[in-house]
């Protein structure tokens, strides 16, 4: 399969303006099963085309769907020839973490003489040939993450001393796998004496944790690639666990009242029961 980074003197849908009208797209979920005594991962994924002439060398089996599935971490690598939709089955161990499945039409015939009138004029009245794995249509490519242990967020949080900081503050660092609190050095005596007293860990909860939380809102929703980090995954797994999610649209009250709520158990709740 040839790069789409390179130029290329034919024309790839998707690729730019190379074609004016038409349109490639896919939809792709993953989704785990156990089969035998391992658990697998199957990806249903489907196709859209709407340009008539790559259809008809679909169609004519002179060109394939395929999937460029890609997993750095295990190291896999295989293109996928693949109907207009279906089922992959992904083995136990092919993949885990940062996956990218890249939809595409390749040629699986040399084609000579082709032609659409739905092309850009730059590429002239004259036909095109394609020689065998040439790329004809590719959509963006989507990226899943693989994980077999079940993430908890609370898990992925942690404190650590910083004494670059004011003493009495304190920030968090989220572009890492694990959410830190970062704390000045009274901050963190304060934290570490509170933390024992089961009166006073509750204000804990309402303050930094609820921080800490309204600033992990916001950072997933500012940041496109933020689920790179597995935090933010587990925020998500979270929130779905609780049937929430997280608003785009929503202000700093609303992301607010969304942190609050989230803390509550640990913090507001155990208050009042230690008022009566």
């Amino acid at each position: 399969m040839k790069s789409i980074i390179k130029a290329f003197p034919y024309p790839i849908l998707g690729r730019g303006d190379d074609y004016l009208d038409s349109e490639f797209q896919s939809t792709m979920d993953t989704r785990k099963d156990t089969v035998g005594v391992d658990e697998h991962i199957f990806l249903d994924y489907s196709f859209l085309l709407s340009n008539e002439d790559i259809d008809k060398l679909v169609t004519g089996k002179k060109a394939t769907y395929a999937i460029d599935a890609h997993c750095s971490d295990t190291l896999f690598r295989k293109v996928y020839l693949v109907g207009a939709n279906g089922t992959i089955e992904f083995e136990n161990g092919q993949l885990y973490g940062k996956v990218t499945f890249t939809p595409l039409v390749i040629v699986s015939e040399n084609i000579n003489n082709f032609q659409s009138e739905d092309l850009h004029e730059e590429f002239g009245e004259e036909p095109f040939s394609f020689q065998v794995g040439d790329i004809m249509a590719i959509d963006d490519p989507q990226i899943r993450y693989i994980e077999f242990d079940k993430l908890q967020f609370e898990s992925l949080v942690r404190v650590e001393t910083a004494p670059e900081i004011p003493d009495e503050t304190y920030r968090f660092r989220l572009e890492e796998d694990m959410i830190t609190i970062l704390m000045g050095k009274k901050f963190r005596h304060v934290w570490d004496v509170c933390r024992e007293e089961r009166d006073k860990a509750p204000m804990l909860a309402m303050s930094v944790y609820k921080d800490c939380i309204h600033a992990a809102l916001e950072f997933t929703i500012k940041n496109e690639d933020a689920e790179q980090y597995k935090w933010v995954r587990a925020l998500k797994l979270k929130l779905d666990s609780l049937g929430k999610h997280i608003n785009e649209d929503s202000d700093f009250n609303e992301l607010c009242t969304q942190s609050q709520q989230l803390v509550a158990k640990y913090g507001v709740q155990r208050l009042m029961r230690n008022v009566g």
